[in-house]
């Protein structure tokens, strides 16, 4: 992993870490790079929007696992 010793690199590194695919990645640093804050700051929006959803797809997930540990657990007592 290259390590981030200026501001492009940890921008890149960031948008990695967000977890965003290379042509996502590609296209944040272009606008980045052209100076198109208002474009660049919309699909950074929709990637956190879109990235919220899975979270709370996956939080609903672990709230029936639970629901259903505690069912068991109560007919165990």
């Amino acid at each position: 992993m290259p390590e981030a010793n200026n501001e492009a690199q940890c921008f890149y590194e960031n948008l990695r870490d967000i977890g965003l695919e290379e042509e996502m990645i590609s296209r944040c640093v272009l606008l980045k790079k052209k100076g198109r804050d208002r474009e660049l700051l919309f699909l950074l929006q929709n990637s956190r929007r879109d990235l919220l959803n899975r979270i709370h797809a996956e939080q609903k997930k672990l709230d029936c696992l639970d629901y259903l540990v505690n069912e068991l657990n109560k007919k165990r007592q």
